[in-house]
């Protein structure tokens, strides 16, 4: 009777021991991320202006082939520009002569030159939409350090063409060195302090540039009528000889991609 008492007593024992099942190892959980390989179109990409600036020194320097090279760092959708179904433009001719004179004196892009860049913010004021150019610089300091700062201010023309609002606000005495690679981010950094600081000031260092127009922005800045939304569009400016180049960001899945040549304008056209 005893043994039958135990029997009956273990059985449950061994049912739970039925029930959990032994570990295994867990074949379809990932140990390790695979990296997948780019696109064969991002190997052409232009990815920064640094690395624009290299391929344009790069393509000087080759012995062989620098024609070409030079071509493509152009925006290839340009209807300026050859291609089939598309008329014979002037500007043609200008990049024909462009290329020419860079090959010819062997003209490189310094790797600390002077950047210039024009940007385009779209901005609310008194609740209507508004958009407001910035013209910058990155210079470089004794110890070699970069950064941007705002050199002029385009208005939006209804601020402008606005009576009063004339008065000087006093600016904030903060000064801001913008990062040297602002641009490779659309500026973030300058549309987050625009309004952090609700002020032109900290991103303008030279006195000379607080004109009218930029007194009338720095003033609706402060006084809450105007507010920074979004940067909608930059370009940045290259001098190559007696050449300015301007760069434009192409976002798309071509090779053909990222900071291209979108115009270019001869300085010393006049003189000729």
């Amino acid at each position: 009777m005893t043994r039958l008492w135990l029997f009956t007593l273990l059985i449950p024992f061994s049912e739970l021991q039925a029930q959990i099942a032994p570990s295994r190892t867990d074949t379809t959980r990932q140990t390790g991320l695979n990296k997948r390989a780019p696109e064969s179109y991002m190997r052409g990409q232009v990815k920064h202006v640094s690395d624009f600036i290299d391929r344009f020194n790069n393509a000087i320097k080759a012995e062989n082939g620098s024609d070409n090279t030079l071509r493509m760092l152009f925006n290839e959708d340009d209807p300026r520009l050859p291609g089939t179904g598309r008329p014979y433009q002037p500007y043609a001719s200008r990049v024909n002569a462009f290329i020419q004179s860079v090959q010819r004196g062997k003209i490189m892009i310094p790797k600390r030159s002077t950047m210039n860049a024009v940007i385009g913010v779209t901005v609310r004021r008194d609740g209507l939409p508004d958009t407001l150019k910035l013209h910058l610089r990155k210079d470089y300091t004794s110890d070699s350090a970069a950064y941007w700062h705002i050199i002029k201010v385009v208005a939006p023309r209804r601020l402008l063409e606005e009576k009063g609002n004339v008065y000087k606000a006093s600016a904030p005495e903060t000064r801001v060195e913008l990062p040297p690679n602002a641009n490779e981010v659309s500026f973030l950094p300058l549309l987050r302090g625009l309004n952090d600081y609700q002020s032109l000031a900290p991103f303008t260092h030279c006195l000379e540039c607080r004109d009218k127009a930029w007194q009338k922005v720095e003033n609706a800045l402060q006084s809450g009528r105007m507010t920074a939304e979004t940067v909608v569009s930059s370009k940045i400016y290259l001098t190559a000889g007696d050449w300015e180049m301007e760069l434009s960001e192409f976002i798309r899945e071509k090779e053909n991609s990222g900071w291209l040549i979108s115009d270019l304008i001869e300085k010393n056209a006049n003189e000729k």
